[in-house]
């Protein structure tokens, strides 16, 4: 005879596997998810210290902000972090989508601490790979993208446009954050509980998803600094 399987006990399996989730659980994503915006607007307000920097902000046509990228960041064992994707929309920033990295051969220094990292996405090319890719996929390689380091020189970024120019202000951090960067994905489990409801990135990033806790992120974005 066959056991059976109660629908609580049913449930109670799929909630494990994270087919379902309860209330609690997606309050709990929620509040994540907040926190995490909450901290990438401190790194846009950082980065914007730098007026050249603010400048490419401002030119950007999206955004990737993990506010802390590091060993455990985001998987034991290895280098990795969350984030959250914001791109330009008519003119306008979105509300942000969620995502996750993780690092293969990316890796801290002896004595590295890790940081923020961000990545300007300065080309429709750019914003394409992140907004209209369901799955996990790979930073450089298959994606295709010319990718530039930032270095703070002005006259660095002036020539062909790269299409993706990466920030951190992370201690001991490789330099670069490309070759090594192995996934990319979107954090579906924490779009459906920040927008309450089956809402995926891509309708995210072309605006048809808002929530108002986001708009102190989207406020630091369109920000400008005095020039110095």
């Amino acid at each position: 005879m066959q056991p059976r399987i109660t629908v609580v006990a049913a449930a109670a399996l799929l909630i494990a596997a994270g087919a379902l989730s309860t209330p609690a659980a997606r309050a709990d994503d929620a509040t994540v998810a907040q926190n995490r915006i909450d901290a990438a607007a401190h790194v846009v307000h950082e980065m914007k210290q730098d007026t050249h920097l603010a400048r490419l902000i401002d030119d950007a046509q999206g955004v990737f902000i993990v506010p802390k990228f590091g060993k455990g960041g985001f998987i034991v064992g290895g280098q990795g972090g969350a984030g959250v994707v914001l791109v330009k929309h008519d003119g306008e920033w979105t509300d942000p989508a969620f995502y996750n990295i993780a690092g293969g051969s990316v890796g801290l220094q002896a004595g590295g601490s890790g940081g923020a990292v961000a990545m300007l996405l300065m080309t429709p090319r750019a914003v394409h790979q992140f907004r209209d890719t369901a799955h996990r996929w790979t930073l450089s390689g298959n994606a295709g993208l010319t990718i530039a380091t930032y270095t703070g020189n002005e006259g660095a970024h002036t020539g062909p446009r790269e299409d993706v120019i990466v920030w951190s202000n992370a201690r001991g951090l490789y330099g670069g954050l490309t070759a090594g960067v192995t996934h990319i994905s979107p954090d579906a489990r924490i779009d459906h509980a920040y927008y309450h409801g089956d809402v995926g990135s891509r309708e995210i990033l072309t605006g048809q998803a808002q929530n108002r806790h986001a708009n102190r992120l989207l406020d630091a974005l369109g920000t400008r600094v005095a020039s110095k």
